[in-house]
């Protein structure tokens, strides 16, 4: 991923390069935290998968063998 660059004229007529504002590595980092927050979402919705009881389960229309299926599945998946 690179950054865009734009042409701009200084005084003197000649052209020169400037670089956006916002750097790769800023954009690459929000993307991080932002899928860490995610992932971390994902687990607690999970986690409290975990605590429901069978009857609630059913309820909302999860079979308890699935349930436990989602509970185990690693957190970025």
């Amino acid at each position: 991923m690179s950054t865009i660059e734009t042409i701009g004229a200084d005084r003197a007529g000649t052209s020169e390069i400037r670089r956006s504002s916002t750097p790769s590595r800023t954009v690459t980092i929000v993307a991080l935290v932002n899928w860490f927050g995610r992932a971390m979402l994902k687990r607690r919705t999970r986690m409290h998968l975990s605590e429901l009881s069978n009857e609630l389960l059913e309820d909302i229309g999860i079979a308890p063998a699935e349930a436990r299926r989602e509970v185990k599945r690693f957190f970025w998946d």
